[in-house]
């Protein structure tokens, strides 16, 4: 049996990866309604490793999307290991997603 320590060690080494190409799918909908909603606005910050020592994040990136009529939205990363989303749809509907990113396919989806 092996120690307990070196499964965590392993565990936490896993997350100070980078993720290539990665992309991001999802959709907003309204909690009451249930439907779509257009014109929502998502405000990323993803982050990545490379060029840096891999304790810490090396570099940050700020994007906004905007949700279609159906109330979907999508984006593509070069580099990522972790991604924040706001989301403001009105003066009090405000959602924050924050994840470690280990996978090339993320899927959020959030109802306002």
């Amino acid at each position: 049996m092996r120690p307990i320590w070196l499964w965590l060690l392993l565990a936490l080494s896993a997350c100070n990866r980078d993720v290539e190409n990665a992309r991001l799918v999802g959709t907003v909908t309204d909690r009451r309604t249930r439907q779509p909603v257009k014109g929502a606005v998502l405000h990323l910050e993803t982050a990545y490793y490379r060029g840096g020592d891999y304790d810490s994040y090396n570099g940050y990136r700020y994007d906004t999307l905007t949700t279609d009529a159906q109330g979907r939205f999508a984006a593509t990363f070069p580099l990522l290991c972790y991604l924040a989303i706001e989301v403001k749809q009105g003066p009090r509907d405000t959602l924050v997603y924050a994840e470690e990113v280990v996978s090339k396919n993320i899927r959020v989806d959030i109802r306002l």
